[in-house]
């Protein structure tokens, strides 16, 4: 993780995001993590106690009422970090201010709305991702928009008829689409069909789609394609040497390094 510094709100929000994915964890561990003193970190497991967020205990901290979703989150958060930011830094230079923007779900998608927030471009995103919109949300420069529908558990986002009906009213410009697997045997694939289907209908209504997806996501297989190679306008992954197959199938691939 990047050792930076930070102000307080957002100090804050990554020291929830921390304890989302490990549930408990200590006030040492917090400063390591965190590059922060201790004094400084118990003030912030004050403020948060205060809210009701979580509970200090001797030496440390405990998350209270985690919902699973928002753990598998955090946890998935954690996971290429790096990878995930410089694939957000190239997504955000090839979107022009005051587009319109179609975005999924997933913690690489969450990378890009960060990206967006802190870039402060006028755009219009629609997403079903209730995290997600509540991070655009923060800029009023971004407006966001909360595609409709029954929201999964299992990931805090919309999906359904109503989701898919909301969005064929929408004319984008870019449907930013984070699959599981990228690959020239499958194509743009997920775990999941309601993801599958919405990715579909993403992009189809829009005039270019852009898959973001981590290089450990290349050339691995799931269940349900979307769509093949051919109908995707450019992929944004990691350097990986599993890039040159899907350049050879003819995607036109942006290696974020």
């Amino acid at each position: 993780m990047r050792s930076e510094k930070r102000n307080p709100s957002g100090r804050r929000a990554e020291l929830r995001r921390l304890m989302l994915a490990r549930e408990t964890v200590s006030v040492e561990e917090l400063c390591e993590m965190l590059s922060a003193s201790p004094a400084t970190i118990r003030r912030d497991l004050a403020a948060l106690e205060a809210n009701g967020e979580l509970s200090r205990t001797h030496g440390g901290a405990a998350l209270q009422d985690v919902r699973m979703a928002d753990q598998d989150f955090a946890q998935r958060e954690l996971q290429d970090v790096d990878e995930k930011q410089r694939i957000a830094d190239v997504v955000i230079r090839l979107i022009p201010p005051k587009s319109t923007v179609f975005m999924n779900d997933g913690s690489t998608i969450m990378a890009v709305a960060r990206a967006i927030v802190s870039a402060g471009s006028e755009l219009f995103v629609a997403t079903p991702a209730v995290n997600v919109a509540t991070k655009l949300a923060e800029n009023r420069a971004v407006t966001s928009c909360l595609l409709g529908g029954f929201v999964r558990t299992t990931s805090l986002a919309t999906s359904g008829h109503f989701t898919e009906a909301m969005t064929a009213q929408i004319n984008a410009d870019f449907a930013i689409i984070s699959a599981d697997a990228v690959s020239v045997e499958c194509g743009l694939a997920f775990a999941d069909p309601h993801d599958a289907g919405l990715a579909q209908k993403m992009m189809s209504q829009s005039k270019t789609t852009i898959v973001v997806a981590t290089a450990r996501k290349l050339n691995a297989r799931e269940r349900v394609t979307a769509v093949p190679l051919s109908k995707i306008s450019k992929l944004i992954t990691g350097p990986s040497a599993s890039v040159r197959e899907l350049v050879a199938a003819g995607l036109r691939v942006i290696e974020a390094k």
